[in-house]
Order: structure tokens, then sequence, then C-alpha cells
């Protein structure tokens, strides 16, 4: 003879199912701040890579771009990309679950590095004078003419040593190869293949710091 017996206790899976996730959410957030200060670490390193790896970059600093845009001193670019990279920032967001990890690389209005000093000069010349808006340009104006009935003429003269402005039927845009918009522009198409690098780092360091 055999006898079975079956005990239900009121409540217990729901209980149990609450008791498990209260103790879950505990560990999250007795080391989140680690995890998530360690994910930020990770991605300033790789926003930096990304952009310091594009062809703008490179133009900037010793190529054609750095003439047509009449840049004088390559940190110009270093204190954009240092901006953007201050910009990454990323947070835990307690909800009802176990919570959001929230990354934000770049603003899209980018008035955090428009705003910057580097981001444009003064020039003079004796035509007069005025402000040079680079940055804006690059990031936003795609091939738009922006100096009219003027153009680049590539050569030993001028503020870079690279060329000069000479008067033409037309105008001047930046260069078709560099040009960028709202969406679509040097620091964009840097990121476009950074979600890889995302996910990895995160499951990596959730995987650490969760041990």
């Amino acid at each position: 003879m055999s006898i079975q017996a079956k005990i239900e206790l009121p409540n217990f899976a729901s209980e149990f199912d609450k008791n498990i996730k209260k103790e879950i959410t505990n560990i999250i957030l007795k080391n989140i701040n680690n995890v998530v200060s360690n994910i930020e670490k990770r991605l300033k390193i790789i926003v930096k890579r990304l952009i310091e790896s594009s062809p703008e970059y490179s133009s900037i600093k010793s190529g054609d771009l750095k003439g047509e845009l009449g840049i004088v001193s390559s940190g110009s670019i270093d204190a954009v990309i240092n901006k953007f990279v201050e910009s990454v920032k990323v947070e835990y967001k307690k909800n009802r679950g176990l919570g959001n990890i929230v990354i934000k690389i770049i603003n899209s209005d980018y008035s955090d590095v428009l705003t910057l000093p580097e981001a444009s000069y003064v020039y003079s010349s004796k035509r007069g004078g005025g402000v040079i808006e680079w940055l804006r340009w690059l990031l936003l104006e795609g091939t738009s003419i922006i100096v009219t009935e003027y153009d680049f003429e590539p050569g030993s003269r001028g503020r870079t040593g690279r060329g000069i402005m000479v008067k033409k039927i037309g105008g001047w845009s930046v260069p078709v190869e560099f040009a960028g918009t709202a969406t679509d522009n040097f620091v964009t198409r840097s990121l476009s293949s950074i979600q890889d690098d995302i996910d990895i780092t995160v499951r990596q360091e959730i995987t650490k710091g969760f041990k």
C-alpha cells in the first residue's frame, strides 16, 4: 500500500517569486555602480578610437581638410573629440523589473560640441573678416554652398600653408567625401558599428560584476 499526499501552501509560488526577485534586486543594487562605471570607461575609449579612425580626423590633422577648413591648430579637432568622449554617459535606471542600463553616446543637436571655443575661429583678410564655424559646416551643412563666389585653391599659401580661397564663379562647400548632415556625418559614420562593441562590453562587465 502506498500513500500519496499533496500539500498545497497558499500563496507559496507568488511569495517565492517575490523573494527571489527581491534577492536578485539587492545583488544588482549592491554591484551595479561598479558595473556601470566600468562600462562607461570602456565605451569612452571605444568612442575615441572609432572617431579618431575616421578619414575626416586624419585629414584635419594633416590632410586636405585642414586647408579647406583653415584649421591652424590640430588640437581643435582633439578638443572636439574629447567633448564627444566626455558626453558618453551610462546610467542604471530602476523600474518595477530588474532595471535598465541606459547608454547615451552623442547629443542629437550637437550643442555640446558646437559651443566649444575650438569649434570656430575668427579670421581677417584684405576683404574683411568674420567667424568660421568649421565644425558646424562639417557636421551639419552637407554639400550646401557656404562661401559664395570663392573656392579653395590648394597650394603652399594661406593660414595653414595648404591653400587659399580665390574668387571663382560658384562657391565653396565641404568636399563631398567629408560632408555631413545631422544624421550622417563623420561622427555618426564612425560610430555606426558601435552597437556590437556596446553589446560585448555590457555583457562582459555584467558577467564580471555579478560573479
